[in-house]
């Protein structure tokens, strides 16, 4: 049986496909971490590529917010 999510709007879909994308970039990166270094493979990369996607995330909010304030 396959779940699905339901979105309440493009921008959640959005959110989502980023998670499982950086999900995804994490796991190679596990994958190609030289044995014993996994753990801080990972957080160098969470450093360097999630907060990217922490600020992408934080724009689309920033930006729903401001429409909704203009529609009243």
């Amino acid at each position: 049986m396959e779940d699905r999510m339901e979105y309440a709007s493009d921008e959640e879909r959005l959110v989502a496909e980023q998670a499982v994308s950086g999900y995804r970039e994490l796991m190679v990166v596990m994958r190609t971490a030289p044995h014993g270094k996994g753990m801080a493979v990972l957080e160098q990369a969470v450093r360097e590529k999630g907060f990217e996607q922490m600020r992408k995330t934080l724009s689309l909010v920033a930006g729903a917010h401001e429409e909704a304030k203009k529609k009243g």
